[in-house]
């Protein structure tokens, strides 16, 4: 049986992974991906392997800090 599955039958997060072998969270991300599988929802899988970026853009030498126009520096 899969997580959605033993969740469907009345088992909590902490039940299932101890079950499984899983942490709770990745129980819990599993759940939902599979719930959404079901549903038609791909939205996930297309982000699945979109880059996470952290900074935006890095702050140039010589640019005024916490004043008007300026960007804050962050520390």
């Amino acid at each position: 049986m899969n997580a959605l599955q033993l969740f469907r039958t009345g088992r909590d997060y902490i039940e299932i992974a101890a079950m499984l072998g899983m942490s709770v969270p990745s129980v819990e991300i599993e759940i939902h991906r599979l719930r959404s599988a079901e549903k038609g929802d791909t939205a996930q899988q297309d982000h699945a392997g979109a880059e996470i970026r952290r900074f935006p853009h890095r702050i140039q030498p010589g640019t005024p800090v916490n004043f008007f126009g300026g960007q804050r520096r962050r520390g």
